[in-house]
């Protein structure tokens, strides 16, 4: 089997969680790689990293809430010092909208939508990036939603938060490119993934499928192998796009 990212080591912040998260993990370990699977909850990164090694994948858990700056990155910090460059960092952590309409969005979830989604992406990059550049090598993968690209009702401060994150690829990929960091985004569409049902609930999902251009949504395990893809070095010369694994509900480019 190859094993095209055999010494590297990869975090997925988010990586608990029992839809893309941990999809991302076993693909990323799948592929070779080292896998920090960072999560707020203790029992369910465990279960990850468990699930990992009985593979025969390397693993390691992180916990911590990402938002959380000021405790999250000086934890980040002693792991680059005590083991070197985290070569790979998978964006995935989120929190749901939740079907909120717009005249209900309060200015606390509106700063917890950005500080988790925005915030604690562009600092946990800052932190992790100069090693990159140390090495002339890296991947930066951010998870965005086709929200970003279509919109959404009901979602307004989420559907932003994600736009956000395509606005970075593109700033940090022309940026990081002098050094062969590679950036990019991918925008998956809905899916019975853990935030979705929280959001929207099973009878909607199954609607929606009924409705998406191949008969159908996309699994964790299909986004997860995107991503796969993007970290490896066969995207050597993928940088600045956006990918959406949706099964044709949404068309990026034109």
């Amino acid at each position: 089997m190859s094993r095209p990212l055999a010494g590297r080591t990869a975090l997925v912040t988010g990586g608990g969680g029992p839809g893309m998260g941990s999809a991302h993990c076993h693909a990323l370990a799948s592929a070779g790689a080292h896998v920090i699977v960072q999560d707020v909850r203790q029992a369910e990164a465990d279960a990850v990293v468990g699930s990992l090694r009985a593979s025969g994948g390397k693993a390691e858990s992180m916990i911590g809430d990402i938002a959380d700056l000021d405790r999250f990155l000086p934890r980040v910090r002693e792991r680059l010092t005590g083991r070197g460059v985290i070569d790979i960092v998978v964006h995935h952590a989120g929190i749901s909208g939740r079907n909120t309409p717009f005249e209900s969005i309060d200015a606390a979830f509106f700063d917890r939508m950005f500080a988790v989604h925005v915030r604690a992406t562009f600092f946990l990059t800052q932190l992790l990036v100069p090693a990159m550049k140390a090495q002339r090598w890296g991947r930066i993968v951010l998870i965005a939603s086709d929200f970003a690209l279509a919109g959404s009702p009901a979602a307004s401060h989420y559907t932003a938060a994600k736009a956000a994150l395509l606005g970075l690829t593109k700033a940090w990929a022309k940026e990081f490119a002098p050094w062969q960091i590679c950036v990019n985004a991918v925008a998956p569409t809905l899916m019975r993934s853990e935030l979705t049902l929280a959001s929207v609930g099973p009878a909607f999902i199954e609607a929606e499928a009924a409705k998406a251009p191949m008969g159908r949504l996309p699994t964790p395990e299909e986004v997860a192998a995107v991503v796969a893809f993007l970290a490896s070095p066969a995207a050597s010369a993928v940088t600045g796009q956006t990918i959406s694994p949706g099964a044709g509900r949404t068309i990026v480019g034109g």
